[in-house]
């Protein structure tokens, strides 16, 4: 069993991973206006230097998830966090477009391995039905990171983005990668870990697994299309002329309903046999809550109660993790978690762009484009739960009917002493 709380320290440690991703990537926005104006770059250049972080961090992800799952997880998280951190304190000392763009990449690509790495931790280490509710808490913790991406600067005062950034190189070296080598170093069984890990089969994937695989990863982009396009309600207060104190209230309100949607849906969702029902309440209640947002007669008092909803109900779309994982193959649950959050991430990027393309196009108080767009988004989002609900999940490759799946995987990566 030492090996298996030698885990769960590695699985906290790896959490701490993921919130400094997040802080990382939102805190830009803090402070880019600063850097372009002390480096004089153009706005077209602050814009580059913005986008360099996520396109990397979507595309590694997949080979990064199958190079974990067949390695040392602890000793991809080590250099990973090393290569943030050297990358954080080479962007803070730049003085040039090049330096800022290949640091700023270089941290998108050693951030890829926090997330999969942090998903194959939590199967290993918590028991089979926890699954979910792990994957609910990790996705959850970008509130976290948004929270000291607009707390901090206020803590630093004037001090400059470069101080920022050096604070952030510095607090991934103490707070993940230390820790991660001090864990590797005393751990005992390091080198059975290995042979076991080495061991693992790589099954192939059956047509069930993955027809279940393409349904999560198009149930993920739903959500973050969501997430990335419109739930901050900047396209919505742009063309509503939402005031700013209702605009941050708005998206504190559904920021707060996104973390209760992940966290409830991981609680609730570590029975299979629940999943289905939960993706369908929560695509219909996003449904409906987009369509109550962008009622032009609705009080402005009453717009918490649909933002808190439409935050509730896109935090469903979590399920997707364990739906997926319980559907691969044994020895595959960082590559599959990788595939769904890459899926995810693109999709919120792409949204990123109609939406700016719809404020572009739509006179102040015109939400046609938005109905049209979002709208048809929302249903493909019911449409997508109602299919995966009507279908039960489907047995992983290699398992057998008295030995589940997800047992088989966990035992298969995990042994005890």
């Amino acid at each position: 069993m030492q090996g298996r709380r030698s885990d769960r320290l590695l699985w906290v440690t790896s959490l701490l991973f993921v919130i400094w991703l997040v802080w990382v990537e939102t805190s830009f926005q803090y402070f880019e206006r600063d850097l372009g104006s002390d480096l004089r770059l153009h706005p077209a250049g602050v814009a580059l230097v913005a986008g360099s972080f996520l396109l990397p961090y979507g595309l590694v992800q997949i080979p990064v998830g199958r190079m974990i799952d067949r390695g040392r997880v602890e000793i991809w998280l080590l250099l990973a966090a090393l290569a943030a951190a050297c990358c954080s304190l080479v962007f803070a000392s730049s003085d040039s477009l090049q330096g800022l763009l290949l640091s700023r990449i270089g941290t998108g690509m050693a951030c890829a391995v926090a997330f999969p790495a942090s998903a194959l931790l939590a199967r290993r280490s918590l028991p089979a039905d926890r699954f979910a509710l792990a994957m609910g808490f990790t996705d959850g913790l970008l509130g976290i990171g948004a929270a000291l991406a607009a707390a901090v600067p206020l803590l630093l005062g004037r001090s400059g983005w470069r101080d920022l950034v050096l604070l952030q190189g510095l607090s991934l070296a103490l707070m993940v990668a230390l820790p991660m080598l001090l864990l590797g170093a005393g751990r005992r069984e390091q080198a059975v870990l290995a042979a076991v890990e080495h061991d693992v089969r790589v099954q192939r994937w059956t047509r069930a697994g993955v027809n279940r695989l393409i349904q999560c990863c198009l149930l993920y982009a739903w959500g973050l299309g969501f997430v990335f396009g419109m739930a901050q309600y900047g396209l919505l207060s742009s063309l509503r002329g939402w005031s700013s104190p209702l605009m941050e209230g708005l998206t504190l309100t559904m920021s707060i309903g996104l973390v209760v949607g992940m966290i409830g849906s991981g609680v609730l969702g570590g029975r299979p046999q629940h999943r289905g029902g939960l993706l369908l309440a929560g695509a219909v209640i996003t449904l409906l809550s987009l369509l109550l947002l962008i009622t032009p007669s609705l009080p402005r008092g009453v717009l918490m109660l649909p933002a808190f909803s439409f935050g509730a109900g896109i935090g469903t779309s979590v399920l997707a993790f364990p739906i997926a994982e319980a559907a691969a193959p044994s020895g595959q649950t960082a590559m599959t978690v990788s595939i769904v959050n890459t899926s995810g991430t693109v999709m919120g990027g792409l949204m990123t762009i109609v939406s700016g393309l719809i404020l572009q196009a739509s006179p102040r108080g015109d939400l046609s484009l938005v109905l049209l767009i979002y709208g048809a988004l929302a249903l493909f989002g019911v449409a997508m739960a109602g299919w995966i609900s009507c279908n039960p999940e489907p047995v992983a490759a290699g398992a057998t009917p008295s030995r589940p799946a997800a047992v088989q995987s966990r035992d298969s990566a995990a042994p005890e002493e």
